[in-house]
């Protein structure tokens, strides 16, 4: 897949790669902005136009739908998921080793399709947590 570097205009290999000519590669909101520059959105035509009305200088502005659509897109690409913070990750350790690991899970699910590096992260804290309390509960009931 092509596509327009946002810096430069030029093309390069991929959406989230390094640009070849001025070595920018898009991140956060860019990213989304250069997937929406890239042949899986745009002809070769269309391409090629894109790339020289970012040499001239111009600038791009997606609108707030597009920006929805490519987030939704990219939505399954780990590339675009920070994953949890480590104070997120702490309380989440805690809550699951400590009360119940059923958040950790919950969150694992509904994160799978637009967080899918957090949900990954929540499903290995909380998965643990969760054998460990079946083992204690029945290590509870078989010692009675």
């Amino acid at each position: 897949m092509k596509s327009v570097c946002l810096r430069c205009g030029a093309i390069r290999g991929s959406f989230d790669g390094i640009c070849s000519s001025c070595g920018h590669r898009p991140d956060g909101e860019g990213l989304l902005v250069a997937w929406l520059l890239s042949s899986e959105n745009l002809d070769p035509a269309e391409l090629q136009r894109t790339s020289e009305r970012v040499a001239r200088g111009e600038s791009i502005r997606p609108s707030a739908r597009q920006l929805d659509r490519a987030r939704r897109a990219l939505g399954r690409h780990f590339t675009v998921d920070p994953g949890l913070s480590t104070r997120d990750r702490i309380l989440l350790l805690a809550c699951s080793l400590l009360l119940t690991p059923l958040p950790g899970l919950v969150y694992a699910a509904s994160w799978r399709t637009e967080r899918p590096r957090a949900a990954l992260e929540a499903f290995a804290l909380s998965a643990p947590a969760s054998v460990l309390a079946f083992v204690a509960v029945v290590w509870g009931v078989a010692g009675r």
